[in-house]
């Protein structure tokens, strides 16, 4: 089973502590295999060097470039300039991915499963 992940979802679970890449074990019987669109790191790459953004958004943007890189997640290209439209056209022919995000928008435009958080610390599949 493949899961693809977008910008908030790693975002989010980095500032709450939610280990997801062990609650996503719990829950899901099968191996996983992670990907990551090259798009999304661009975006937390720029949220890094972004002198605006509050520090905690820059740490939270760097761990989380941290985690991708140090568990292998397979990178993706998506060939859009906009990450969300990107990941629409993706998964369109691909019904077996589950996409972790925590976006409302993106979640009502595809068919696929969902991976999101619940109860602040915990994950669940909609």
């Amino acid at each position: 089973m493949e899961i693809l992940i977008d910008t908030n979802f790693i975002l989010t679970c980095v500032k709450q502590k939610v280990d997801f890449l062990n609650l996503t074990e719990e829950i899901i019987d099968k191996e996983i295999k992670w990907a990551v669109p090259l798009e999304v790191k661009q975006e937390l790459e720029k949220i890094v060097k972004q002198s605006g953004k509050k520090t905690k958004d820059r740490i939270a943007a760097e761990t989380s470039l941290l985690v991708l890189k140090y568990n292998n997640f397979r990178e993706i290209k998506l060939n859009n300039q906009n990450v969300d439209r990107g990941i629409v056209n993706y998964l369109r022919d691909k019904p077996e991915f589950i996409l972790a995000t925590l976006d409302r928008d993106l979640k009502k435009q595809i068919k696929n499963k969902i991976l999101t958080i619940r109860d602040v610390t915990s994950l669940e599949i909609v």
